[in-house]
């Protein structure tokens, strides 16, 4: 079975300012949550995905070393390092201890279930405890992208439909796009992370079609062409864009009235912003 894309993680310096920006967008982006570990987050959701716009906003909380999954430390040392941008990309568990078997099998793991609460709020801004476990793995060389599963221990208190009514029209996300050098020496670690034992290969590199949007690694050059952004070559992965869908029309519209800056390339809308690169699929201009 494939892990589908759960959510993604949008590393950011101020959360309201970056909340504010989503809405401008036509999101609808939750209320402000605190994690005991001094990380706050506020989540866009979608149908079965959501986008975690991230704050260290206490970082007198994050205590020691940690290490290369230490959740708090690693998003601390990303902003200090590069600054805002997408940090982290986070498939879907149903089971995170077997999921950590399978990673420590393949090569890639060796690390310990986190397990974490925190409290959330419904619609209707009632409070409801949420609990999660995160099962970790990692390539050495790529230490400027976190990689895990999560697994939802109470997830009728996660989503709601309420909440993924977008006026823009986004849906789901389709792909998060990863880059490096060569993107085929990582076939074999997104085999283990996805779940697809076989990852296409196409014109960008390579691609894991999972059950919830795409997965794909692709070289700088091709990156550039399709969004319109110069990577830096890396011999690791560097988690790059992420990608839209919806309804093609509403998105179009929500853009143009934001007056938000976005580059129309091969049918697709690009945004640059908090140090991230946003995609919206809008088919061809008609």
């Amino acid at each position: 079975m494939s892990r589908g894309i759960d959510h993604v993680i949008h590393l950011v310096r101020d959360l309201d300012a970056a909340g504010g920006f989503y809405e401008k967008l036509g999101f609808v982006v939750g209320s402000r949550n605190k994690h005991p570990f001094g990380t706050h987050n506020r989540v866009v959701q979608l149908d079965g995905s959501y986008i975690e716009l991230l704050e260290v906003a206490e970082p007198e909380k994050i205590k020691g070393e940690g290490g290369p999954t230490s959740f708090a430390h690693f998003h601390r040392d990303f902003l200090a390092r590069n600054g805002e941008g997408l940090s982290g990309l986070v498939l879907s568990s149903i089971d995170a201890n077997a999921d950590k078997a399978a990673f420590d099998q393949a090569g890639f793991g060796g690390f310990p279930v986190f397990d974490f609460g925190r409290m959330g709020k419904r619609p209707d801004g009632s409070e409801a405890e949420l609990s999660f476990s995160l099962a970790f793995l990692r390539e050495p060389a790529s230490a400027d992208v976190m990689t895990l599963v999560c697994q939802h221990k109470r997830p009728e208190n996660f989503w709601f439909k309420e909440l993924q009514a977008h006026k823009n029209g986004v849906v789901r996300v389709a792909s998060a796009i990863l880059t490096a050098d060569s993107p085929t020496d990582h076939q074999y670690f997104l085999q283990a992370w996805t779940g697809i034992r076989d990852p296409r290969s196409t014109s960008l590199g390579v691609m894991a079609e999972t059950s919830r949007g795409s997965v794909q690694i692709t070289e700088p050059t091709p990156f550039a062409d399709a969004f319109g952004v110069t990577m830096q070559a890396t011999v690791g992965l560097r988690f790059s864009a992420v990608l839209f869908d919806g309804d093609h029309g509403k998105i179009r519209d929500a853009i143009s009235r934001s007056g938000i800056a976005a580059q129309e390339r091969h049918g697709r809308l690009v945004i640059h912003a908090h140090g991230a690169v946003l995609a919206f699929e809008v088919g061809a201009n008609s």
